[in-house]
């Protein structure tokens, strides 16, 4: 007869045979690339940083990713100008979950680049976060996307904020995340995605700021910022000039004067209806109803004075 222990040994085996058979050891992800509908800096704060006041919001360009178990950490990548070492924001949030977890698993990962470097959409903030993520699935942690966020603002100043994803207010350095209530269920909204071929490094344009010391006040209220955002979404297709607002754009122009052209066509073609997103050099323009199959003809004016500029269709993700 068998004993209650040699049944319990079975019950546990069975138990761990059936965990590998639903854990997977493939997981494919995909990061998402963001736009700063607007930007303000409150000022300079004692360590040195800006203190922001900044609505984020995800838009459909992404890059995709895979991550499969394995012994140790490693990564690949689609483009062979991005260092995959630990230098890698991607090699980064991986070690660093690692070690906070105690986990002795590792990843295989590989990054299929979309989302340009330097372009202030964040992207590769958002390859980050997106590693904490599916990382945290593949090696079966349940971290709450809370102690996932802590990790994050650890790894760079925006990283968090690609945990929550949609529209957020977010202050600090961009780690202090807000979701606006009531635009989850927003509908999305047409975009033009402008990418020049320029790039402007966020420290320069940082370097190139002159703000006051920053006092502490002059934030925003998260929920008076939804109620304004919804009020402002539903007037969009009425063609009227928005309120967007970039405090980096001044930095942004002594930093590459070229952004300056760009930023001409854009006001001549989309006036009030258009912004730089982050520190540069990619902008968004928010075309009106009748001018949303119009990209091939707003690209051929921007290549008159900016050769080599993209413009593609996309639109936020809430």
């Amino acid at each position: 007869m068998r004993s209650r222990t040699s049944e319990l040994k079975v019950e546990s085996y069975l138990t761990f045979i059936g965990s590998l058979l639903v854990t997977p050891t493939v997981l494919n992800a995909r990061a998402y690339a963001k736009i700063n509908w607007d930007l303000r800096i409150l000022g300079k704060r004692p360590d040195n940083f800006h203190e922001l006041d900044s609505i984020f919001v995800t838009i459909g360009l992404s890059d995709s990713m895979r991550f499969e178990l394995a012994d140790d950490v490693t990564m690949t990548c689609s483009d062979p100008t991005l260092p995959v070492d630990a230098s890698n924001l991607v090699m980064k949030a991986a070690m660093l979950l690692k070690q906070s977890a105690n986990c002795s698993l590792g990843a295989r990962i590989h990054l299929e680049k979309s989302i340009p470097m330097g372009g202030g959409l964040g992207g590769g903030s958002s390859d980050a976060a997106c590693a904490l993520d599916t990382l945290n699935r593949l090696w079966n942690l349940n971290w709450s996307i809370d102690q996932l966020a802590d990790i994050a603002a650890q790894i760079g100043s925006d990283v968090a904020y690609f945990l929550y994803g949609g529209w957020c207010l977010c202050r600090g350095r961009g780690e202090i995340v807000h979701r606006l209530a009531g635009t989850k269920n927003a509908p999305p909204v047409d975009l033009f995605l402008i990418l020049p071929p320029l790039h402007v490094a966020t420290p320069a344009v940082y370097k190139a700021m002159r703000y006051p010391q920053w006092e502490g006040l002059g934030g925003r209220e998260a929920e008076q910022v939804g109620t304004s955002l919804g009020s402002a979404l539903a007037s969009l297709n009425q063609g009227a000039a928005l309120e967007l607002r970039n405090d980096l754009m001044p930095p942004a122009l002594s930093v590459e004067p070229k952004l300056a052209a760009i930023q001409s066509v854009l006001q001549r073609e989309l006036p009030g209806r258009w912004l730089m997103s982050g520190s540069g050099a990619s902008h968004f323009a928010i075309p009106n109803m009748n001018q949303r199959g119009s990209v091939n003809e707003l690209a051929e004016h921007l290549n008159s004075v900016v050769p080599g500029t993209r413009v593609i269709a996309t639109e936020t993700r809430a």
